[in-house]
C-alpha cells in the first residue's frame, strides 16, 4: 500500500524517566504527520480560521519501546473518506525497521463559527484523491 513518509529525529527531550520514547512524543511524532497529510490536502489549520479540521479522535498501540539516539519512519494512509471525515492510520517504525507504533485518528470538517462538524468540500475531495495517488512509499506491512 502506498503511503506519505515522514521521518523525524528522536530527541532527548522525547524520553521519560525510563529511557525509552515517551507517549506523549509518539501522539506528538503522530500530529506531525497528520498535520503533513491534512496540509497537503488543503485543509492546513490557520489562526482565526472559520472552518477546518479537528482530530475527533485517535487509537494507538503501542508494539516496542524507542529509544535515543534514532530516528523513525513514520507511513500514513488514508483508510476511510467518510461525509464528514476522514479515518488515516499511521505505523511508526524504529531505525531498524521494526515496527513501534500503530495509530488511527479521525479527523472532522468542523465549522467554528456554528460549532458543528460539515461536510468535507467537493475541493478537498478532490486534492485527497490527488494526494494519496502522489505517494510513491510503500508502507511495510509487518503487524
Amino acid at each position: 500500500m502506498k503511503a506519505q513518509l515522514l521521518e523525524l529525529r528522536i530527541d532527548w527531550s522525547d524520553l521519560d524517566l525510563l529511557g525509552h520514547v515517551n507517549n506523549v512524543a509518539i501522539v506528538k511524532y503522530c500530529q506531525a504527520a497528520r498535520l503533513m497529510f491534512i496540509t497537503n490536502i488543503g485543509l492546513e489549520p490557520t489562526p482565526g480560521m472559520s472552518f477546518g479540521p479537528i482530530e475527533a479522535a485517535a487509537s494507538l498501540q503501542f508494539v516496542r519501546q524507542l529509544h535515543f539516539p534514532g530516528r523513525v519512519k513514520i507511513y500514513t494512509v488514508l483508510k476511510e473518506t467518510k461525509h464528514t471525515s476522514i479515518i488515516i492510520e499511521h505505523r511508526i517504525f524504529d531505525e531498524t525497521g521494526q515496527l513501534a507504533v500503530f495509530c488511527t485518528e479521525v479527523v472532522v470538517c468542523f465549522d467554528f463559527v456554528n460549532q458543528t462538524k460539515v461536510p468535507i468540500p467537493d475541493r478537498i475531495r478532490d486534492n485527497i484523491d490527488a494526494y494519496t495517488r502522489s505517494f510513491t512509499e510503500e508502507m511495510p506491512m509487518n503487524v
